[in-house]
């Protein structure tokens, strides 16, 4: 694990960490939930928008590293924070962690630092890249934010996932490699 995060570059490479994370999350959530299965009738809505998270973890994965990439990524983060705001709720406590209020992912995307990202006023476009704008990419902080917003939906995308397999019905396997990549993801600060 990198010590304190001390430029640009190494904030840059823990958000590639964080995407990679969420890369493998997508694989292990199409081989639970295949694109071509026919959600029933009776399946509850967390599922659907489970997949709806798994296509915005793709696009955040096909990004760049740049401030203008961050910015297109943002609005697929939050859009991400947006689904798992009401799935998060349908999580049961056994598959959650303490560190995610259920009501933080819809705050942050409306009310957060991401929302300023996402909806930029003419004034913000200006402020640092740190603070939603496109000034000073190379400041310390400026990847810092974005880190923990890819870690937190790694994690929990990946914990979601876990309980998506058990409803499901997947196989064991499946339990061992997802605790794989949230241990990954775990030992890096979010």
């Amino acid at each position: 694990m990198m010590g304190m995060i001390g430029d640009s570059t190494e904030g840059r490479l823990l958000c590639e960490e964080y995407r990679d994370m969420l890369r493998e999350l997508t694989r292990i959530h199409v081989e639970i939930d295949a694109p071509q299965r026919r959600a029933r009738a009776d399946e509850p809505d967390w599922i659907l928008r489970l997949r709806k998270v798994c296509l915005h973890a793709v696009a955040i994965c096909r990004r760049g590293d740049g401030v203008d990439d961050a910015h297109v990524m943002a609005t697929e983060l939050r859009a991400a924070f947006v689904q798992m705001d009401p799935i998060w709720k349908c999580v049961p406590s056994d598959f959650r962690i303490g560190g995610i209020d259920p009501n933080w992912w819809a705050e942050e995307a409306r009310n957060g630092l991401l929302a300023a990202y996402d909806h930029p006023t003419p004034l913000s476009l200006a402020f640092p890249f740190a603070e939603g704008g496109f000034g000073d990419g190379d400041h310390p902080k400026s990847y810092l934010q974005f880190a923990v917003w890819l870690g937190k939906l790694g994690i929990g995308y990946g914990l979601a996932l876990g309980f998506l397999a058990q409803v499901l019905g997947t196989g064991a396997d499946i339990d061992a490699r997802l605790a794989a990549v949230l241990c990954t993801g775990l030992e890096r600060p979010v």
